[in-house]
C-alpha cells in the first residue's frame, strides 16, 4: 500500500512539460517562387504537434545563418499548433537572386528539427508597354517625389500606442494602431474587391527586427492624396511583469501588395517608393505609459 500510494505522489509531482513529446514539426512558404519587384516579404508557416500536453520551446533558424530569438508554446491537450514567421529580402542592385530557407527548430523537449521551407527569388525590374506618358506636374511638389512626375506612395507613416482602459498603476489594456498615408502626389488606386494591398501589424518579440505574429490587417484598393488606412489590434498589458515590462514586444507596420501589382497593366497602383513601407517602434514605450 506505501509503495502505491508513493507511486501515485511521484506521478502527481512530475510536471506535465515533463511528459510532453513533439512527434512531429513541420514548415512551408508563401511564395515559394517569386519573380518581380524588390524587396519581397515570404511568410513562413509552421506546425507543431505534440502527443500530450506540456510546454515546447522553439524558434526558426535559416539558411543564412541568422535565427529568431526562442519562443514558447503551451499545450493544454494533445494536438497541434500553428506558428509564423516572414523575411523580407531583395534588392535589385545588390541581391537580384537568391535561394533560400527557413525551418522549425525544437529545443525542448526533446531536440527536433523540420524540413527546410525552401524559396527562390528573381529580383526584376517592371517593363510595361504602353505606359501613358508621366503626368507634368508644379515644381512646388511634396517632399520625397520626384519634381515634374506623378509619384503613388503609400507610406507606413505611424505606430501609436493608447491605453484604453487602466486597471491598476502598472497593468490595462493598450491599442496599438498602425497609420499608411498616401504622401504622394497621385492616388493610388487598384481592383476594389481584391488583397493587391494590405497594411499589416505584426508583434515581434523583444529584440527581433523580423519575423513575428501577424495581428492585424487591413486591405485597401484605393488611397487618395493625403488619405489614410488603419490598422488595430488590442491587448493586456502588465508593465511590471517579465513578459511586457522587462522583455517588451515591438512592432512593425508594413505595407504588403500583391505580388503581381507592378507587373499587371495598371499604373495607377505603382507605388514609387518601396523605402518608406515599413514602420517599427518599441513597446518599451507603452512601459512608460503605465508608470
Amino acid at each position: 500500500m506505501k509503495r502505491f500510494t508513493l507511486l501515485v505522489l511521484l506521478t502527481l509531482l512530475v510536471p506535465s512539460s515533463l511528459a510532453a513529446k513533439v512527434t512531429s514539426a513541420s514548415a512551408s512558404v508563401n511564395p515559394a517562387s517569386f519573380t518581380g519587384p524588390c524587396p519581397k516579404l515570404f511568410e513562413f508557416t509552421g506546425i507543431i504537434a505534440v502527443d500530450s500536453p506540456g510546454v515546447v520551446t522553439y524558434k526558426w533558424i535559416r539558411s543564412d545563418g541568422a535565427s529568431a530569438p526562442e519562443q514558447t508554446l503551451e499545450f493544454r491537450q494533445a494536438g497541434k499548433q500553428t506558428v509564423k514567421n516572414t523575411w523580407t529580402l531583395g534588392d535589385a542592385t545588390k541581391l537580384p537572386t537568391y535561394k533560400g530557407w527557413e525551418a522549425v527548430q525544437i529545443l525542448s523537449p526533446g531536440k527536433l528539427v523540420s524540413n527546410r521551407a525552401e524559396f527562390g527569388l528573381k529580383c526584376a525590374q517592371k517593363t510595361v508597354t504602353g505606359r501613358r506618358p508621366a503626368v507634368s506636374l508644379s515644381p512646388r511638389t511634396r517632399p520625397g517625389t520626384i519634381v515634374g512626375r506623378a509619384c503613388i506612395d503609400p507610406a507606413a507613416v505611424e505606430i501609436r500606442f493608447e491605453i484604453v482602459r487602466r486597471d491598476t498603476q502598472f497593468r490595462g489594456r493598450v491599442r496599438i494602431t498602425g497609420v499608411v498615408k498616401n504622401v504622394g502626389n497621385t492616388p493610388f488606386s487598384c481592383n476594389p474587391g481584391t488583397s493587391q494591398a494590405s497594411a499589416h501589424l505584426y508583434e515581434l518579440p523583444a529584440g527581433a527586427t523580423s519575423g513575428g505574429v501577424l495581428r492585424a490587417h487591413t486591405d485597401f484598393s484605393a488611397l487618395a492624396v493625403n488619405s489614410t488606412v488603419i490598422v488595430s489590434y488590442e491587448r493586456d498589458w502588465d508593465s511590471s511583469s517579465p513578459a511586457e515590462g522587462e522583455f517588451a514586444p515591438s512592432y512593425k507596420l508594413m505595407i504588403v501588395y500583391d505580388p503581381d501589382i507592378l507587373l499587371d497593366s495598371n499604373t495607377a497602383n505603382d507605388d514609387c517608393n518601396v523605402n518608406n513601407n515599413s514602420k517599427p517602434r518599441s513597446g518599451t514605450e507603452i512601459n512608460a505609459m503605465l508608470r
